[in-house]
């Protein structure tokens, strides 16, 4: 069983979060050009990160970098402090974000994309070397080569047979959510099953809207859903037409967005943000204050690079960068 009490490592934790960027702060950024964003940033938690890349790399490039290392470094002593099953945990939650490269690499593959170290976010156990590795292969390949050491789960048993790239994606978020099914029933963790049960509800609702737009049958939307015993919002969701099932979720989640799909997933998102910090201060003391931490660290980082490549690209609406931002209140 999880252990409930962690209260070094909340300590911990609880600083980190202190660094985290407010709303407030990204207003503040968005006023700036890329040079004073990367000057705030390095007024902060990035400092270590940003000096230490400073000789050899400048501008947005400097910045992007610095982002990718300090989320690799705050990850891994992360993981390094916490021991026993809270380990496991933290590095079955974290192989989401190495399952998030591997598509992102999977796509890029198919697609004939050159610049595929744009679509990378080094945060689990997939080291820079095995990023350099699976650059150089080929689509299928990489399919192939897809495999975790520590993991509970075959995950070459949920893409092997998978004829597109629709299916191996959908294996490879089958496999993680079973892996960490396995990993709550092993430690009776009441905490860690409703918190997937939660993760798998929202990609699901994100899925049949996706399928509602494209106007595919109840059976079609059923064979991508992810398996798990889903809820009340997702089984009326499937029977509605598209413009119905967007004002639903709207009133569901009771989400201040425009019936637009792309305005909805992103509502969903944050939605998402808001309950995992929800977590650090209904639950303190336990697993899930920490895994809302990684979400909300990761999400900053998301932002930081999103604001900085919007201003790069000249991009000066404060109001088209802000609708593109996660943000909890």
């Amino acid at each position: 069983m999880i252990q409930r009490d962690y209260p070094y490592m909340y300590a911990r934790v609880s600083a980190k979060r202190a660094k985290l960027y407010k709303p407030s702060d990204y207003e503040n950024m968005l006023k700036m050009g890329p040079n004073g964003i990367s000057r705030k940033m390095e007024e902060g938690a990035y400092k270590e990160d940003i000096n230490q890349l400073g000789s050899n790399y400048d501008g947005v490039k400097l910045v992007e970098l610095a982002l990718a290392k300090n989320l690799a470094r705050e990850m891994s002593e992360l993981t390094e402090m916490a021991d026993g099953n809270l380990q496991k945990v933290l590095k079955t939650y974290l192989r989401r974000y190495d399952i998030l490269t591997l598509k992102r690499i999977l796509r890029a593959k198919q697609s004939g994309k050159e610049r595929i170290e744009d679509y990378l976010t080094p945060v689990g156990a997939i080291s820079e070397e095995k990023l350099e590795e699976l650059k150089e292969m080929k689509y299928e390949e990489v399919k192939e080569s897809i495999a975790f050491d520590e993991s509970t789960v075959n995950y070459q048993e949920y893409i092997e047979e998978a004829k597109s790239l629709a299916e191996v994606e959908k294996g490879l978020d089958q496999a993680y959510y079973d892996e960490l099914n396995n990993l709550a029933d092993k430690f009776n963790s009441q905490n860690l099953s409703d918190f997937i049960l939660e993760e798998i509800e929202y990609e699901n609702l994100k899925i049949v809207l996706r399928m509602k737009k494209y106007d595919l049958s109840e059976e079609e939307i059923r064979d991508r859903l992810l398996t798990a015993k889903n809820g009340r919002k997702v089984e009326n969701l499937i029977q509605m037409e598209f413009d119905e099932a967007l004002n639903f979720v709207i009133s569901e989640l009771n989400l201040d967005v425009d019936p637009q799909l792309e305005s909805v997933e992103h509502a969903i998102e944050v939605h998402r943000l808001e309950n995992a910090l929800r977590m650090l201060h209904s639950q303190p003391l336990g697993l899930s204050s920490i895994l809302g931490y990684v979400e909300a660290k990761i999400t900053e980082v998301k932002n930081l690079r999103m604001l900085l490549r919007a201003k790069e690209t000249g991009i000066q609406n404060q109001e088209t960068i802000r609708r593109q931002l996660v943000l909890s209140n």
